[in-house]
């Protein structure tokens, strides 16, 4: 089965907010995490978290992928974001 846009997207959106979770509970960005896990420098005692939160590190990363690849593919994608009109917003 091959993904869509929106279903890229909506996963995309469910692997950050995930990964978001677990940033906060644990006060560590999950690229950090992710490599400290994947390197074998990370004691985990068990903890399920922790492969949870690779694998929605893992999620995101491979949905970003098939983001750009999927955006680059689709020349009509381009076209909408050079049409885009960007205002300057100030964040306070």
């Amino acid at each position: 089965m091959e993904l869509t846009i929106q279903d890229i997207l909506t996963d995309l959106h469910a692997a950050e907010n995930d990964c978001q979770m677990f940033e906060k509970k644990y006060g560590i960005l999950s690229e950090y995490f992710y490599a400290a896990y994947i390197g074998g420098s990370l004691e985990d005692n068990g903890n399920p978290d922790f492969a949870l939160w690779a694998g929605s590190y893992e999620i995101k990363l491979d949905r970003e992928k098939a983001y750009r690849n999927l955006v680059f593919a689709q020349s009509s994608l381009l076209t909408k974001l050079s049409n885009l009109k960007i205002e300057h917003v100030e964040y306070q």
